[in-house]
């Protein structure tokens, strides 16, 4: 009988996980971090263990490299971190205070003493605020948001959130990268995000299943799902899809991640990856699976799903007793039978859907078999350029497809901006069709390929957001993201957000809304 170690590291990849079930668990924290307790922490910013385990940052502080200092928009007087904007007894100023019964208000923009509270402002501590927008009063008086977060309709969120796979976990992070707030634990490798005002659901690899994490959770609570493997994740109209390609599935969830359905694909070995709704119906890129170097690979085809009643929770049928279900919503589109789908020797494999007005974009790698990673890894090599599957569905789901060029290998995200969809291309593979780069299409009329926009150096591009006007790029390569301007076309340097743990892997992005 083997004897079972006592280190479980904070990884979930399959074969990890169970060479440990049932051992005692001793936390191993990623590179960068330390375990204080049972939770790994980064000591660099960390308010509850700033620059040691346990060394607490005061009320007005925050923590940066390591040490405690007054936090953004905190003055100092005589040596402590004073809130002028907030304090009654040093109300815009050091030692100004109030007279008795006066309140500090910041009403104007500017800090002064007030004899009552304005209409919508509440008394926090002799001060006047906004409880729907104070971070230092978010929600209810005394609720203080961490460094980074900012407080709207009274909830602290982060700018940007970040799945980290090797980790476990999603990263808030503000507009420039940097953290904001402790790690969100998945229950699971993330690998697909999306984000609510109400929550962050995650789409996890292994062990399968969707996580929901209501916003100020420490850890999502995980729906688990056959098979090993969640490609992606997709709130609409209050319920959650999920594409299961370990079953060949896709999923329906209410929003508590509450169970309500699952379609089986009836395609053979569909392995479901992106998902786009337009009006009730879902378009599922199927990837497909390969049959070795002698077969063609199967299944590459969009799967068309009925998930329209299914998602209504207000839906039910006269005198039924359980819940409406989807339905598959006529044959899936074959793409290998779409003309131009993929140059000769190559094969369409889609990834990423995006629904724009009545178009359904999805993604196509144009691949060759080869093998990239001692078998495990095939059909992988660009045979040509990407390709871009463009559905109308005001023309009875007509598809076109649009060449991405030369500069785009290996298509994968999508995101817009404006009458411009942006398409991540990079790959893992060798020789590389081209380097990785972001690749414009204007989709103001009919779909026009743009110059590419090189990445930095071995920066393999993966999912995209768009925040606020910048756009935000994951690295397939490591723990970074990089900011990009859509306008300027220019790009930033990549900022590491997840941690190692063996390897780092910034999974996907998605913004606060």
């Amino acid at each position: 009988m083997t004897s079972c170690p006592r280190r479980a590291v904070v990884l979930f990849v399959a074969f990890t996980l169970a060479g440990l079930a049932g051992c005692d668990e001793e936390l191993v924290c990623p590179s960068g971090e330390t375990a204080c307790g049972k939770r790994c922490v980064s000591l660099a910013f960390d308010e509850a263990n700033c620059g040691g385990c346990d060394v607490v940052c005061g009320p007005l502080e925050a923590c940066g490299g390591g040490a405690c200092a007054c936090a953004s928009g905190i003055g100092s007087c005589g040596g402590s971190c004073i809130d002028l904007a907030r304090d009654p007894a040093h109300c815009g100023a050091c030692d100004v205070a109030c007279g008795a019964g006066q309140l500090c208000s910041t009403a104007g923009g500017a800090s002064g003493c007030v004899a009552s509270c304005g209409e919508g402002r509440s008394t926090c501590a002799g001060a006047c605020v906004e409880l729907g927008s104070d971070p230092y009063h978010c929600g209810a008086c005394g609720r203080r948001c961490a460094q980074g977060e900012s407080c709207r309709a009274g909830e602290c969120r982060a700018e940007i959130y970040v799945a980290c796979y090797a980790s476990g976990d999603v990263r808030p992070v503000d507009a420039a990268l940097g953290g904001a707030g402790a790690p969100i634990s998945a229950s699971g490798s993330p690998q697909a995000l999306d984000v609510t005002d109400l929550a962050i659901y995650t789409a996890n690899g292994f062990p399968a299943g969707v996580g929901v994490a209501p916003l100020g959770a420490a850890a999502a609570r995980v729906t688990p799902l056959a098979g090993d493997d969640v490609q992606d994740v997709l709130v609409h109209r209050g319920a959650v899809l999920a594409s299961n390609s370990g079953s060949g599935t896709l999923v329906a969830l209410d929003a508590t991640g509450g169970f309500r359905d699952e379609v089986a694909i009836p395609v053979d070995q569909p392995n479901p990856h992106g998902i786009a709704v337009h009006g009730g119906t879902a378009y599922v890129a199927l990837f497909g699976r390969s049959r070795g170097a002698d077969l063609p690979p199967t299944g590459q085809a969009i799967a068309r799903i009925d998930v329209e009643r299914c998602l209504d929770a207000g839906a039910r049928i006269s005198g039924a007793t359980s819940p409406p279900t989807c339905a598959i919503a006529g044959t899936p589109i074959d793409l290998n039978a779409v003309p131009g789908a993929a140059p000769e020797g190559g094969f369409p494999f889609p990834s990423q859907a995006l629904a724009i007005g009545s178009r359904v974009f999805v993604t196509l790698s144009a691949l060759a078999y080869a093998d990239c990673g001692g078998g495990f890894f095939d059909w992988c090599r660009p045979a040509g350029s990407g390709r871009l599957a463009v559905v109308d569905t005001a023309a009875g789901d007509a598809v076109s497809i649009v060449d991405l060029g030369a500069g785009c290998g290996n298509p994968g995200d999508l995101a817009a901006a404006g009458d411009t969809l942006w398409v991540s291309c990079g790959s893992f593979t060798f020789p590389r069709l081209a380097p990785g780069a972001l690749v414009p299409v204007a989709i103001g009329g009919a779909p026009s390929v743009g110059s590419p926009v090189s990445m930095p150096p071995g920066f393999v591009p993966g999912k995209l957001a768009f925040c606020g006007g910048t756009g935000y790029v994951t690295d397939q390569a490591s723990g970074a993201v990089l900011r990009f301007d859509p306008v300027g076309r220019t790009v930033e340097d990549p900022v590491t957000v997840c941690p190692t743990v063996f390897f780092a892997w910034a999974a996907d992005v998605a913004c606060s809304e």
